[in-house]
């Protein structure tokens, strides 16, 4: 008699077999993924800085040389202040409005807390409402921040400096952060021709 067909042994021999190739299968397919991810995330944390970065150095390039006034009216003490303490940087910048009828200057605040660089952009230069404002997130997770401003050659912590000093701007901005155990400087150039337009 012959015997078509095949036995039980060759039958779970490849089955096991088959379970191998599944196994490994799934395995490389599993740290395929969890490569994309990790690359996914660390891409992402690039790009937010960047554009961080490039949100910055934009609004530091088209600062516009104008003393502000705070929400009661009275002068602030310069056109670019800077307080270690409350980690905000206040300044007026070039900002390009859709309408025609609306001044392009606009008063810029970076401020740092809970562990967020936030940018706030108020709709004047000159703001008397303190809650009429647009706020971004631009980094998280941030564990130190500092800033120095450099003017001809010192690095200070606050400004302005002096009083004489309330209406110049640093001739260099230096921020610098540490975000997951990563540190990054950023050194950015005010537009000092354009600002004392």
């Amino acid at each position: 008699m012959i015997r078509k067909g095949f036995t039980i042994i060759e039958v779970l021999i490849s089955l096991v077999i088959l379970s191998i190739i599944t196994l490994i299968t799934s395995n490389i397919l599993k740290s395929s993924l969890d490569t994309e991810s990790t690359t996914t995330k660390h891409l992402n944390s690039i790009k937010s800085i960047n554009l961080s970065s490039s949100k910055i150095r934009r609004d530091l390039r088209q600062i516009v040389n104008i003393k502000s006034r705070d929400f009661f009216g009275n002068k602030m003490n310069g056109s670019f202040i800077y307080d270690e303490r409350s980690n905000s940087m206040i300044f007026n910048s070039y900002v390009r409005s859709i309408s025609e009828g609306i001044s392009p200057i606009k008063r810029i605040e970076y401020i740092y807390e809970d562990s967020f660089l936030k940018r706030r952009q108020y709709f004047t230069a000159s703001p008397y409402n303190q809650d009429e404002f647009v706020e971004s997130i631009l980094l998280t997770d941030i564990e130190e921040f500092n800033v120095s401003l450099f003017d001809y050659d010192n690095w200070h912590s606050s400004w302005p400096i002096k009083n004489n000093q309330s209406s110049k701007i640093p001739t260099l901005v230096k921020i610098e952060f540490l975000q997951k155990n990563k540190s990054y400087i950023w050194i950015v150039e005010p537009n000092i021709s354009y600002a004392s337009n």
